[in-house]
């Protein structure tokens, strides 16, 4: 299988795509077969030895992903192979498969194509956790988003308006406008 992988700490010349070899999953897992990776901060710093990720034969990158799920573990049962899945994992993602727990996993939504699942969970879970798990955000509730055109910002914005909550946004110059296009308040 292949696999992007980090071969010492520093800029991009660092990274080399190799052979490893392939992940089996255990009980309660999944292996997906990855169709689509997001590049993260976290993945540049773990490039230059600042983040570290879990430990591993080979130190592969990757905190989110989407693809299909291709073989289940013992115990799984809320999934089937051909599901398309999508995800944060401590790392592996930027492989052409990965084994994840299956509660780790989530059904990418009917119309979004996997190259576009790729990257939503990173910015999506962080928002919702943010907001409603830990602020206890409700309906009609009102959230100020620091850096409301950033990738989690943006989500935010987004999550706030589907719950039917006001989002206020500080944001600067032309990042105003794409806020408030979202429907943020300024």
């Amino acid at each position: 299988m292949r696999a992007v992988v980090i071969e010492s700490y520093g800029g991009p010349e660092v990274l080399a795509i190799c052979e490893v070899p392939a992940p089996e999953p255990g009980p309660d897992e999944v292996l997906v077969d990855v169709v689509a990776s997001a590049l993260n901060r976290a993945d540049l710093l773990q490039r230059m030895g600042l983040y570290p990720g879990p430990p591993m034969e080979h130190e592969v990158p990757g905190l989110e992903f989407a693809g299909r799920v291709s073989a289940l573990g013992d115990g799984v049962s809320r999934w089937s192979e051909g599901d398309t899945v999508m995800g944060i994992t401590g790392g592996a993602a930027h492989a052409e498969r990965l084994v994840v727990h299956a509660d780790q996993a989530v059904r990418v939504p009917d119309g979004t194509p996997l190259d576009v699942a790729g990257a939503l969970p990173e910015v999506f879970i962080t928002a919702w956790d943010a907001l409603v798990l830990q602020g206890g955000l409700q309906p009609g509730g009102t959230a100020l988003v620091h850096a409301g055109a950033s990738g989690v910002g943006t989500a935010a914005i987004q999550l706030c308006r589907s719950m039917g909550a006001e989002v206020v946004v500080t944001a600067s110059g032309p990042k105003c406008a794409a806020c408030t296009e979202l429907g943020a308040s300024l």
